[in-house]
């Protein structure tokens, strides 16, 4: 039961039980626990599941039709223009202000789902370039219509000013892909990343855990910036409270069970139409007045950076090692 970051099993112990927002998962996901480093303040999942059976559940399973969190297909229209969402907009006026995106060239988007972040910068920086890992087989046409280079990991042999990853680093079993980051952003290069915030608060009256795997707090991130050779350049609290996205939670897991009990075709009409989340609603009515109005109006609602918001998001540049 060795810690991912510190890779030492004598400051851990299990912390909780592992819960499944679907419980069909589970035949991917096996039987997990999840366990605790005190020295790293981490939690993550034990034993963690094979990666041939993640492979599958990421390419096939998880963004499969009225599944969550994206309740779409491939086909689905809402999501070719979801990429004006509030979270989005937020995204594009976090980072702009933050950084000089006149510089940035060539963006590498790690687990990139639609592409959503990256397609948004394309559009307002016509000279970015984008570049992507993501083997999901729902999104994989969104982003070649995106005009997306899909690789995988391995393939890339590149340096990019900025890499984004937004709600991706929990999925996985260990944190390697940190030693890549690291080589393959430029000197001068940011990245840029949200994950959900899992301190003791997160564990209290949370429905469920799965799909996630690693349970990140500020001191985790810490731990692994002093590993893997980063610095933090910006470190905030985003999204909603806990209580309400644990509410938001119990809401999607619902929505899946009753959505799969359903006999008729005209039942499910009435029902996405009583339950959908508001936000979903909201993008297909105001798609035009996203356009156009002032996000300032709309980033009150998501971001508060106090420390009872449940994201974490983060800018870490990389540490240069000088001469001697």
């Amino acid at each position: 039961m060795k810690c991912p970051i510190c890779e030492n099993s004598n400051y851990s112990r299990i912390s909780h039980e592992y819960k499944f927002e679907i419980l069909e998962d589970q035949k991917y996901f096996g039987n997990l626990q999840i366990a605790y480093c005190e020295k790293c303040d981490f939690n993550f999942a034990f034993p963690m599941p094979k990666e041939e059976n993640l492979n599958y559940f990421y390419e096939k399973v998880y963004r499969s039709k009225n599944r969550p969190p994206y309740w779409v297909s491939d086909f689905d229209e809402d999501a070719e223009v979801r990429y004006l969402d509030d979270k989005n907009l937020n995204y594009l006026l976090y980072l702009s202000t933050l950084i000089d995106l006149n510089k940035i060239k060539n963006i590498y988007d790690f687990g990139a789902g639609y592409g959503d972040l990256g397609y948004l910068l394309k559009k307002q920086f016509d000279h970015i370039n984008l570049y992507c890992t993501e083997g999901d087989f729902y999104a994989s046409k969104i982003l070649a219509k995106r005009k997306y280079i899909n690789s995988e990991v391995k393939f890339f042999d590149k340096k990019f000013d900025l890499i984004i990853s937004l709600h991706s680093l929990e999925h996985l079993t260990n944190l390697e892909i940190f030693k890549f980051f690291h080589k393959n952003l430029t000197d001068e290069g940011l990245f840029f990343f949200e994950v959900p915030y899992c301190p003791k608060k997160y564990f209290e009256g949370r429905p469920y855990d799965g799909p996630h795997l690693l349970f990140y707090t500020e001191k985790s991130i810490e731990k692994i910036c002093e590993k893997y050779n980063f610095e933090i350049f910006k470190l905030d609290y985003s999204s909603y409270s806990f209580d309400m996205d644990h509410e938001y939670q119990r809401q999607s897991q619902s929505r899946y069970y009753d959505i799969n009990s359903l006999i008729s075709f005209s039942k499910l009409k009435l029902f996405l139409k009583k339950i959908v989340p508001y936000k979903i609603i909201k993008l297909k009515n105001d798609i035009q007045k996203l356009k156009n109005i002032n996000s300032d109006v709309r980033i009150n609602s998501f971001v508060n950076n106090k420390k009872d918001n449940c994201y974490l998001r983060a800018i870490l540049k990389k540490k240069i090692s000088t001469p001697t």
